[in-house]
């Protein structure tokens, strides 16, 4: 009948450190296994060391300032400050490390492996494969995805110590190919931050020079136009009146489609600004065009844009030039004025604009609300200058019919001309503009092929592998040792609040050559003088603990199974025999029993028998080699032990033991498989737990003494540990390997013992 009664959990509670010699105890036990993971780790480290390939590093320097005469240095710009120079040097990191960049890159790097046509000074970028034999052979060159691909892994970009200065820096099996990607990282990026520099200024001329060429054959038409009537109709002089009038208008004209060219750029410049913006923050939809159609804002466009015009047409009249300077300096005074009420109002506007705006959109902010108020400005001045046109053009049809045509075609000859004028002029600019724009990033220094790889070092590995093995092996061990839950050494016992009565230590067996088996009565054989004065002290502890008259018989179990609690029964046994006492060893294990297996005896008869009076007391009762020393065998295997152990014949058979003699000794089965050791311990006198060195756990060890000393019972009197491995347990046990008294006799008899398992 199995015990199906549930485990209780308890807890060791460690209140002892562990001191060096502890720590060194526990490397001399688990020495085999720390060498074999030091070993492996090693033997790791050292063939990758002599393995892994040369890896070179090779790296060039830039130095990058922030670009200079933003949208932030105009004077009608507020000041938010410029963002720090760490944030500054990061988003250009970024942007070297985007994929377009390491494509760009990789495009180079191809170029150059075409133009060199040299495998051995490439790595990286080439497809390798290995023959038959293991050779490596190239199979040509990765696609630039690839290469890219393999750039974000093989290139590192860091700021130095925080300052202007960028490193690149390429590493490579080649150390020509490092230099390479180095360099070409360098001048890719130094290209195209030029490029982005000049890009407002590259759409300005592109724009202007679509412009012109448009105008240029508009101009080529008229200026034919103009030839075919000339040749159709005559020739046809205007008056001077009429020539003024049409060169007015011509000027008109061609500021007005230069206004309208204009307009047109910054319209289509304002929507990008605005889809930007409103792509980040979707919420200021709109903000800028109610601040910019401020009625105070327009009245003050109009106004300088109706004196500007006026000022025009002064300057084309034909008035005295004292009073043309007067007029126009009084225009001048006027619109200065204007402008700086404009300003002011725009200073108030913009206030309002950017308190609400998040700083990192300042700036896109900032340039949108300009370029919209420059919009405005030219659409005031466009309007105004078809108003003017439109009055002089009224003018201009109250010319005789036949001149009316000659000047409308003159006219639109010279608005066409002077309009390719100064788009020319623009477009020279921009190309000088473009052209002057300098690029922020210098490079101090170009890559060079490094002498010496950057790694591995192998000396470093080699070593690194030694003592990483070391720990790890001595990490390992020590947390096995820490989470195991088994009994190690007495002190376990103790922390648990058990009494330990004693510890036998692991022992050598002699071999009997007759039988040619291990021998496990070494209290009787007196050559395992370690183990037998263990077994003599627990025998001395006994004594002088519960033996009285009458109070004799004493229980052996164990947890579970393999635990030597029959060994430890018997030699209990032939310790108390050696001192003349009158002892008899009964095996009550009725599933296991071993003990006439110890006395090379017969199992049957046994008290099994004598209880079914199928056997006398005589017949049951065995002598063995010690004179004083008897027991009793099992007898035959009952289909009911459990209930044969609690029988009344049964208490009644053991009194009469304790009556025939001084010491009664039961070898029960395992407390917590079966119910029949537990039966037992209300039948004897005393109780011992065997235990297992680095095999019973704590756990099952304090359930079972929870078992036999539940309901009242006193039996239980403490738990020897069986099988203790003094020479290699933490605390000063091993103290008894070093004495003389316990050495061995010769290296002759060493030969006739076995370890024990």
């Amino acid at each position: 009948m199995k015990n199906n009664r549930p485990i209780r959990t308890h807890h060791v509670q460690h209140t002892r450190t562990n001191s060096f010699a502890d720590y060194i105890n526990l490397i001399r036990n688990n020495f085999v296994l720390m060498l074999i993971i030091s070993l492996v780790i090693f033997s790791i480290s050292l063939v990758y060391a002599l393995t892994a390939p040369d890896v070179y590093r090779a790296s060039t320097v830039l130095k990058i300032s922030q670009p200079q005469g933003n949208i932030l240095d105009n004077p009608f710009s507020l000041e938010f400050g410029k963002s720090s120079n760490d944030l500054f040097i990061a988003n250009e990191i970024e942007t070297i490390k985007n994929i377009t960049i390491r494509e760009q890159v990789a495009k180079v790097i191809i170029d150059s492996f075409k133009t060199i046509a040299q495998t051995d000074k490439f790595d990286l970028i080439l497809n390798h494969k290995n023959d038959l034999f293991g050779k490596d052979e190239v199979s040509g060159i990765k696609s630039d995805q690839a290469i890219a691909t393999l750039l974000s892994r093989n290139v590192e970009i860091t700021q130095k110590n925080g300052l202007n200065f960028m490193e690149i820096a390429a590493e490579s099996s080649s150390p020509y190919e490092a230099a390479l990607i180095a360099n070409a990282y360098a001048k890719v990026y130094k290209d195209f931050n030029l490029a982005e520099n000049r890009k407002q200024f590259t759409k300005i001329k592109e724009f202007l020079k679509r412009q012109k060429e448009e105008k240029l054959n508009e101009l080529m038409i008229a200026e034919n136009n103009m030839k075919t009537y000339l040749l159709q109709g005559g020739g046809i002089e205007l008056d001077q009146q009429s020539k003024l009038l049409v060169n007015t208008l011509a000027k008109f004209q061609a500021d007005r489609d230069a206004t309208k060219i204009e307009m047109s750029y910054l319209k289509t410049q304002l929507e990008d600004l605005k889809r930007e913006y409103y792509n980040k923050e979707p919420s200021m939809s709109g903000v800028f065009d109610l601040q910019t159609s401020e009625p105070a804002i327009k009245m003050l466009q109009e106004e300088i844009a109706k004196l500007e015009t006026q000022k025009s047409i002064a300057l084309a009249g034909g008035i005295q030039s004292s009073l043309k300077k007067k007029q126009i300096a009084e225009f001048d005074a006027k619109i200065a004025d204007l402008k700086r009420q404009l300003n002011e109002k725009l200073d108030s506007y913009k206030s309002k604009i950017f308190s609400s705006t998040p700083e990192e959109l300042k700036q896109l902010s900032q340039k949108i609300f300009e370029t919209e108020m420059r919009y405005q400005s030219l659409l005031t001045k466009y309007n105004q200058l078809n108003g003017t046109l439109a009055q002089y053009e009224s003018q201009m049809r109250k010319l005789p019919e036949k001149s009316l045509e000659f000047a409308r075609l003159e006219r639109e000859r010279q608005s066409l001309e002077k309009l390719y004028l100064v788009l020319e002029d623009k477009y020279q600019e921009a190309l000088l503009n473009e052209e002057s724009v300098p690029g922020n990033v210098l490079i101090m220094n170009e890559a060079r092929p490094p002498v010496a790889p950057e790694r591995p070092n192998r000396l470093q590995i080699i070593l690194f592998g030694l003592v990483f093995g070391f720990v790890v092996a001595f990490g390992f061990i020590y947390i096995k040792n820490y989470f195991d839950r088994t009994v190690k050494t007495p002190d376990d016992i103790e922390n648990t609040g058990q009494n330990i009565l004693a510890w036998i230590p692991r022992y050598e067996k002699k071999i009997k050559p007759e039988k040619d088996k291990p021998s496990e009565l070494i209290v009787v054989t007196g050559e395992e003088s370690i183990a037998g004065e263990a077994y003599r002290a627990l025998r001395t502890r006994i004594q002088f603990s519960k033996i009285t008259d009458g109070n004799n018989s004493i229980l052996i179990t164990s947890s579970a199974p393999q635990e030597g609690k029959t060994t430890v029964a018997t030699n209990l046994a032939a310790s108390f025999a050696q001192v003349n006492k009158k002892v008899v060893v009964l095996d009550c294990d009725l599933r296991i029993p071993r003990v006439h297996q110890v006395f090379n005896g017969l199992s049957s008869p046994g008290f099994t028998n004598y209880l079914f009076k199928q056997a006398s007391f005589e017949d049951i009762l065995r002598k063995t080699e010690l004179d004083t020393l008897f027991y009793i065998a099992a007898g035959t295997i009952p289909t009911n032990p459990s209930e044969i152990l609690s029988s009344p014949q049964m208490k009644n058979f053991l009194n009469r033991l304790k009556q025939d003699f001084d010491i009664v000794i039961l070898d029960a089965p395992p407390v917590m498989t079966i119910t029949d050791a537990e039966i037992l311990s209300h039948f004897v006198d005393m109780s011992i737990l065997v235990t297992f060195a680095n095999q019973t756990h704590v756990d099952w060890m304090l359930e079972s003494v929870d078992i036999l000393t539940r309901n009242g019972q006193k039996s239980f009197i403490g738990v020897v540990l069986n099988n203790f491995d003094y020479k290699s347990s933490y605390r000063s046990y091993n103290r008894y390997n070093h004495s003389k008294y316990y050495s061995r006799m010769d290296k002759q008899k060493q030969k006739e013992w076995i370890e024990s398992s």
